[in-house]
């Protein structure tokens, strides 16, 4: 082969190798891994719609300095960490890459409009956003987790490093109030037990022991530690009731405090509902209605305490 060809075959090596070089930084320039960037100042409206064939739908709206959950007539106000969990995306949401761009694959990531939740941004009346919160998953070797995310009225699905996904799906649920007793356990003088029938039981605090029916002493750290489950006691499922007419009380508890200024009354009663039989209701968190099986929330309440009795039941 002589050198004119080993020249013109040397020239189109480096041409082909330039032209790639060009067309891949021209494909990577092309990539802007920025998906959403917000002002969060600006934001008073963000609405979450859930995925499934069951859509749950509601509402964070900024009053004033705070936010509130809305969903129908129930509120909640959203506290800070939660709140951070939200805006801290949508200041910032980066993508580490694309993974397709085909519709016939949006399955296989849950970002197709049947699997995923949509999260809808508003300044005022003018939609900023709109995203679509695919699935989540986590490499439990590399402990690694990610979200996949597109927008509404774009093809692309991106994967996003980290949890921010979590926080981009989120329920009304976890922003109402789950407490049932907003006291601290050194507060508390006494608690009386009332089953369905009046029968009552006693046990007060004197002197900084613990006595049942204002006699009997009982094991005081016992008695606090159950005391204490008590006080820290939160409820795990809301029911959609929003009454206890017509439900028969099965047993209420009554909590009284020196600092207290009324008693905190809970109250139980029977549903039907094989798997959870049990409503639970609190004066102190009085808008929120609990369910429960025999092991959960109702044991902690009332079962656990009826050791404390003479007889053990």
């Amino acid at each position: 082969m002589n050198n004119r060809k080993l020249i013109i075959i040397f020239i189109a090596c480096l041409a082909l190798l330039f032209a790639g070089k060009f067309f891949r930084g021209k494909r990577t320039a092309s990539f802007d891994p920025v998906i959403v960037a917000f002002d969060t100042t600006s934001l008073d409206r963000i609405q979450f719609i859930s995925g499934g064939p069951v859509k749950e739908e509601f509402d964070l709206k900024r009053i004033g300095t705070t936010w509130e959950a809305r969903q129908g007539e129930l509120k909640a106000t959203v506290d800070s960490n939660a709140l951070r969990a939200i805006l801290g995306p949508l200041a910032h949401l980066n993508a580490k890459r694309v993974v397709t761009s085909e519709t016939a694959k949006y399955p296989e990531y849950e970002i197709d409009d049947a699997q995923a939740s949509k999260l809808v941004v508003w300044q005022g009346n003018k939609k900023l956003a709109e995203l679509m919160i695919g699935g989540f998953r986590f490499d439990q070797e590399a402990r690694t987790a990610s979200t996949y995310v597109r927008k509404a009225d774009k093809p692309d699905v991106y994967l996003i490093d980290g949890f921010a996904g979590i926080g981009l799906k989120a329920r009304f649920d976890q922003f109402r109030d789950k407490k049932i007793f907003k006291a601290e356990v050194t507060d508390l003088t006494s608690i009386e037990w009332m089953n369905a029938t009046g029968s009552k039981q006693t046990i007060v605090k004197d002197d900084g022991a613990w006595y049942y029916a204002g006699m009997e002493a009982v094991d005081t750290t016992a008695f606090e530690n159950y005391l204490s489950g008590l006080v820290n006691a939160k409820g795990s499922t809301f029911s959609d009731l929003t009454s206890t007419q017509g439900l028969p009380l099965a047993e209420k508890l009554t909590l009284s405090g020196n600092t207290m200024t009324e008693p905190t009354i809970l109250s139980v009663y029977h549903q039907q509902d094989s798997i959870s039989p049990f409503l639970i209701h609190s004066t102190a968190n009085p808008e929120a209605l609990f369910t429960s099986d025999s092991v959960g929330l109702y044991k902690r309440i009332f079962t656990d305490l009826r050791q404390f009795w003479p007889d053990g039941q």
